[in-house]
């Protein structure tokens, strides 16, 4: 039997290519393309087109994960659309979003895809939280300096060693779920040795 054709890990962050690469243990190729992105609060919807178009792109194998932040108060707002509110007034926003509301309860979601050919295999994870009312620790990157986890003591993800993080956070349970999934589909990557 043939070895398969490399995995290649679709994304523009290398903040996110070097967290998936400590939780699976693994180097991974890489890929960053500008993809067409669909909006929408719907995390699964937008990481599975993600998938499809950057299968259709490189011709191979693809691993693409995309990430949200639900609040409470905001009926689940900005969701996957994070990213472009980090963009346009950073971290900071979110705070200022809540501070209004007593609520501040958030679920950091994450939903990690392996694309090939047409098939393909969903992986997600969630964590629930809160915002913290100023940023706080040096760790990480995104919004992890205002989301505390509920398992984390009070800390932010920012606060937090990388190795502690990454042992607990949503894209772990995400890749986890998807290496799952793989290891039951007789897939090979991603699968422990």
């Amino acid at each position: 039997m043939s070895a398969p054709e490399p995995l290649t890990f679709v994304t523009s962050s290398p903040h996110k290519r070097r967290e998936a690469e400590q939780i699976l243990g693994a180097r991974l190729a890489w890929e960053s393309l500008t993809l067409p992105e669909i909006q929408g609060l719907d995390l699964e919807a937008v990481a599975r087109h993600k998938a499809a178009e950057a299968a259709r792109a490189l011709g191979r194998p693809v691993l693409v994960e995309d990430t949200g932040l639900e609040l409470y108060a905001l009926g689940g707002f900005p969701g996957p659309l994070v990213r472009w509110l980090l963009e346009a007034a950073g971290a900071g926003a979110l705070p200022r979003l809540l501070a209004g509301f007593d609520d501040k309860r958030a679920t950091a979601r994450c939903v990690a895809v392996v694309r090939v050919g047409e098939h393909e295999w969903v992986g997600s994870g969630a964590v629930e939280g809160v915002i913290v009312e100023a940023a706080r620790g040096t760790e990480g990157f995104g919004w992890d300096v205002v989301f505390a986890p509920s398992w984390g003591g009070g800390r932010t993800y920012a606060e937090m060693p990388p190795a502690e993080k990454n042992a607990r956070s949503h894209r772990f349970l995400a890749l986890e779920a998807l290496r799952a999934q793989l290891a039951a589909a007789r897939v090979p990557w991603l699968i422990r040795a």
